[in-house]
């Protein structure tokens, strides 16, 4: 039986904890107050889902497995970037279960689409099967504009629809039956408005520079509490400072060392909901500030509250970071 999920979150990590069946870590990277919803019509066969949030964002994460998963913006900020490739309204997001994506998102997201488990690939015509396989190799694909508006248009009039039909969704042979008329449909209008049939995948020069991003963001991630700085970083990534700054402005919009500091603050905020009784200024000189005033000021500009609010609302009933 069809059940309908909605959650609204203020917190990044309650945020990549919404959406059932994906494993997410997200980091906020815009300054200012996280608001998020999510949305999803749960089904034996798959579900249909739709997610929003405020801010500047990188996500991290896997699909469910065995699942095929399909998405669109019905809002994005110019800027954002999925799978080496603008995110734009006309791209179509095409993931595999198998796989763990980075999106990074300048700004207001806005995304809707529907994950189906592999044995409803079986209903799809033959050609359009071998589309589908194509398609999650390129992962971000470009479309017409008709076409994406068409997707879309579908989509929400399929979600609004289960949304007040749901307790009609009684059976397995009804949802699959709703999952798999929606995924011929997406597909249909995909193929028909493809405008990159002829491209290649993530271009060689775009995905060696994506690598320097993993490697030195990977690198970031696993000395937070250590004195390093762009020297070490671009030893890590293997590259130069020239190269460095320039891959981080292109997929992430922002310097290596803003970059360290939204991680630093990021961990911080996980650090202040798991663990209430540690001290402000501790907390800060672990993480590589250089006062605690240093530190709270970064951190109010980041999430637009102070560390001692975030431990008001979290540190007697905190759960700790999360992540893949």
């Amino acid at each position: 039986m069809a059940t309908l999920t909605s959650s609204q979150s203020h917190d990044v990590d309650d945020q990549a904890q919404a959406l059932n069946g994906f494993r997410q870590f997200y980091e906020q990277l815009g300054c200012g107050r996280f608001h998020g919803r999510v949305w999803q019509v749960m089904m034996d066969a798959g579900f249909l889902l739709r997610e929003a949030s405020n801010r500047s964002l990188r996500q991290r994460f896997s699909p469910p497995p065995d699942h095929v998963s399909l998405a669109v913006p019905l809002a994005v900020r110019p800027g954002s970037v999925f799978a080496g490739r603008p995110l734009e309204r006309e791209s179509l997001m095409v993931l595999s279960g198998q796989e763990e994506y980075d999106l990074v998102s300048h700004g207001d997201l806005d995304l809707i689409g529907l994950a189906v488990h592999r044995d409803l690939l079986e209903t799809l015509a033959p050609t359009m099967a071998e589309w589908l396989r194509h398609a999650q190799s390129e992962r971000n694909l470009p479309l017409s504009p008709d076409a994406a508006a068409a997707i879309r248009l579908m989509l929400m009039t399929v979600f609004e629809d289960a949304e007040r039909q749901i307790e009609s969704l009684a059976d397995g042979a009804q949802d699959m039956a709703l999952l798999s008329a929606t995924l011929t449909q997406t597909v249909v209008l995909a193929m028909s408005g493809d405008a990159g049939r002829q491209a290649s995948a993530i271009p060689r020069r775009a995905d060696s520079r994506m690598k320097v991003v993993r490697r030195a963001v990977d690198f970031m991630r696993a000395h937070l509490q250590d004195d390093i700085g762009v020297p070490e970083i671009c030893t890590a990534a293997c590259a130069s400072r020239r190269s460095l700054q320039y891959c981080f402005e292109e997929f992430l919009h922002t310097t290596p060392q803003a970059y360290l500091r939204a991680l630093r603050l990021n961990e911080a905020r996980r650090a202040l909901k798991a663990r209430a009784g540690q001290p402000i200024t501790e907390l800060a000189s672990e993480l590589g500030f250089a006062s605690a005033s240093h530190f709270t000021r970064h951190y109010k500009l980041m999430f637009d509250e102070l560390p001692s609010a975030t431990l008001k609302a979290y540190g007697l009933n905190g759960s700790g970071g999360h992540g893949l």
